[in-house]
């Protein structure tokens, strides 16, 4: 083992990565200055192909400050299912949520809805913005592009809801982690005992998923990653906007066709080319 190690470092095949576990202030050029770090938790069912979507059944959001890496505020709701009322026993077990809870929550719509308040007053107190040169630069974090670019996204087309424009661009940590530390983590709770740090909580809580979630960027910030944006969505502005600039196949051009009816004329519909 020994021998193979000399032979990596030899060939440069190590990367020496220095770990700060300390709580001192991040001190670092992040151009991203908050993070809404984000773990929903779902319906789901032990066999894979029982061919039913995911819904989310617990909508947390942490907002982190990258400087002082505090979390200044914490947004969660339990949200009850509509496609699928009943929780399986498998989703309960691995989740830790149950019937009630899911049967007392909001619609998503109105989680939303809520989720929206509660951004717009943290823009307002904290000067968040999409673009750095008009207030503090955030996006969101989330472990994967699963949350982000599959589970919300397809759940707010079925139930044609809009979906954020806040929640469009993110931050998938895991991709993120991979390149930096140039190993595949196994899971959140691998990637954090890789750094030194040991999972808080329960596994499967959104709440406490996104909580450790945040820990491991953290860690991640004070060893010197430079956070970027990983995935985004287009928004209805931008699709709008492309298709003005793409010369279209399909026009309709106005044509008037005359017909003569007693000395009068008709001026038909256009037509479409």
């Amino acid at each position: 083992m020994e021998k193979t190690l000399e032979l990596a470092e030899e060939l440069g095949c190590i990367k020496y990565v220095k770990l700060d576990r300390t709580n001192k202030p991040i001190e670092c050029s992040q151009e991203i200055k908050y993070l809404l770090i984000i773990d929903f938790e779902s319906t789901c069912w032990q066999e894979k192909s029982s061919g039913f979507p995911p819904e989310i059944i617990e909508f947390p959001v942490l907002l982190v400050d990258l400087v002082t890496g505090e979390t200044v505020s914490e947004f969660h709701e339990y949200v009850m299912p509509t496609e699928h009322p009943r929780l399986t026993s498998f989703c309960t077990q691995l989740t830790g949520i149950n019937q009630e809870t899911v049967e007392s929550g909001i619609p998503l719509g109105t989680c939303l809805l809520l989720f929206n308040s509660w951004i717009k007053e943290m823009t307002e107190k904290y000067n968040l913005s999409s673009d750095s040169s008009t207030g503090n630069l955030y996006t969101c974090c989330t472990w994967s592009d699963w949350d982000l670019n599959l589970c919300l996204e397809n759940e707010c087309k079925r139930k044609q809801l809009k979906k954020p424009l806040e929640l469009r661009r993110w931050i998938d940590i895991r991709a993120v982690y991979k390149q930096f530390y140039q190993r595949t983590p196994k899971g959140l709770k691998g990637g954090l005992k890789d750094v030194g740090l040991e999972f808080e909580g329960r596994e499967h809580s959104g709440i406490e998923d996104a909580r450790n979630t945040a820990r491991l960027v953290l860690s991640m910030v004070q060893s010197g990653c430079k956070l970027t944006e990983t995935k985004s969505n287009p928004t209805l502005s931008s699709d709008l906007n492309n298709r003005k600039q793409q010369p279209s196949d399909r026009k309709y051009v106005p044509k008037i066709y005359l017909k003569e009816n007693l000395n009068n004329i008709k001026i038909l519909a256009p037509t479409r080319k």
